[in-house]
Order: C-alpha cells, then structure tokens, then sequence
C-alpha cells in the first residue's frame, strides 16, 4: 500500500496517513475481509457484506497539535452521522472512526490503535469514463441517398458496448446530456429511462454507488433540480425497466438513440487489493 488517507466528511478535510507527521505504517489492520450468511442444507442464504470493525495503528511524530486535529474531524463525522472516506491507493471505502487507545507516549512519538467501522464493508473505485457519442459527433449514422432504390437501405448502427471486467454486477454513475426527450438506454436487456425532456446544455447524473440512488438535473446555469421520480423503477431489480440496475459483468452492446452519455463502472472489493 503506497499511500493511505481519510477524508471528512464533515468539513472536506483530508488526513493523510503516510508520513512524514502522521503515519499508519503497513496498515495491516484493515486487510482482510468478512462475508455475513446464514448455514443452511448444502448452502448459504442471506448473504451480505455488513458493516464490521477493524483496527488501525496510527503514530504522530512531534506532531501532538495533529493529534488533537484528527481527533476533531472523526468525532464531528460520528457525531453528524455522516461517514468519511478512507482512501487506500484510490480505493475507497465510507469508515467511522469510533475508538482511540494510546498505545505509546513519548517526547517525539504518539502512537494510538484506533477502531475503524467501515460502514458498508466494500471498497470502490471508479474504472475510466466510458463515452457514448452523441449522433451529431458520429458521423455516418441514418445515411439518406440523393436518390431512390428500389431496395431499402438498413441504417448505419452503433457497433458500442460498455465494460465491466468484474464476474459480477457494479454500481455505476451515468451523465446523460441534453437535449434529449424521454432518453432511453439499453445495457445488456436493461432498459435505463428517464420520462423528463433535458433541455440543451444541462445534463442529468444518475447515481448508484453505495447507499446512494439519486437522479440530478444540472442546468447549464449550474442550479441543480432533484428529479429523483423521473428515473423508470418497473418492477424493480432484474425486471428489464429498472433506472438503478447494476451494470452486468463483460461487455455488453448498448443502444441508444440522439444524444449522448457517460458512463462510469464502480469496482467493488472485499478488500484493498494488494497488487
């Protein structure tokens, strides 16, 4: 592990964890991982990553104000309820800092075990930006001939798919800019749809990752609307209409129509990955 930090999320402020002031040395308390299940005949049920505690080491270096500072940042975030963020070489997990124990006292060294609860028991990272072009930045599309066949021509199509390279389903966020009407999106026999006109210049983000499932309009101006009931939820996951899917492993073809998107696939880990 190169570097290793907390975010707050209370204030925004970052604490970082790998030296010179503050460093949580090889930080071996928060490897590992644990699934939550029922036993049954032959099999498991319920399974779930839950949120678990860990241990982590921190040791401040002739830097006892530093102390005091961390100790601020991780009490406001458990007393608001509001999660920060660790961050270990880019992957990210929601952790509440619940305990500290001093563990050794010096002039020059103080060296506390900390408690961590890691909120949601996984790690994320977002993979690259996938773009989806708008049909006026691909050309060739819906050719028309200056003159008449007596056949008909099929029309130009997209050969675009979208990528996950985990074995299983993952968050995403996805940017759909305007304009659009009713813009729909198929991902691997999904249907992602929105019942709302995006006007030019404004874009809606569309957000599954963790706890979070928000729909946001941003106007070109910069306000932001809440357009959460315009996303369609059929009948819910895995019933082909539903806004919030999570993306299917390997590649998938994508149909669309007009405008165009983004999209970012969310990797999920039990752990940090040590490679």
């Amino acid at each position: 592990m190169q570097s290793l930090k907390y975010v707050c999320a209370t204030n925004g402020e970052t604490i970082g964890m790998s030296g010179p002031d503050i460093y949580a040395q090889t930080a071996e308390g928060i490897r590992g991982r644990a699934w939550e299940y029922t036993l049954g005949y032959r099999d498991l049920s319920g399974v779930t990553r839950d949120a678990r505690e860990v241990s982590l080491e921190l040791t401040y270096h002739r830097r006892p104000d530093l102390a005091d500072w961390t100790r601020r940042l991780f009490d406001a975030d458990v007393a608001n309820h509001t999660p920060g963020i660790l961050d270990a070489d880019g992957w990210q997990a929601t952790a509440y800092v619940v305990k500290a124990e001093a563990e050794d006292i010096s002039p020059t060294i103080i060296r506390q075990k900390l408690t961590v609860v890691l909120a949601e028991g996984v790690w994320r990272r977002p993979l690259p930006v996938q773009h989806f072009w708008s049909d006026d930045l691909q050309p060739g599309l819906d050719l028309d001939y200056p003159h008449d066949y007596p056949h008909d021509y099929l029309p130009t199509t997209r050969h675009a798919a979208s990528s996950n390279p985990m074995l299983t389903p993952m968050p995403f966020t996805m940017t759909i800019f305007g304009p659009a009407v009713n813009p729909q999106i198929v991902i691997g026999g999904n249907t992602y749809r929105l019942d709302m006109d995006i006007p030019s210049g404004a874009y809606v983000t569309i957000t599954t990752v963790g706890r979070r499932r928000t729909i946001v309009m941003t106007a070109e101006n910069g306000d932001m609307t809440d357009v959460f009931a315009k996303g369609r939820r059929g009948s819910g996951l895995d019933g082909g209409e539903y806004i919030f899917q999570p993306i299917p492993p390997g590649d998938n073809t994508v149909q669309w129509k007009g405008f165009g998107f983004d999209l970012t696939v969310w990797e999920e880990e039990s752990e940090p990955p040590w490679a």
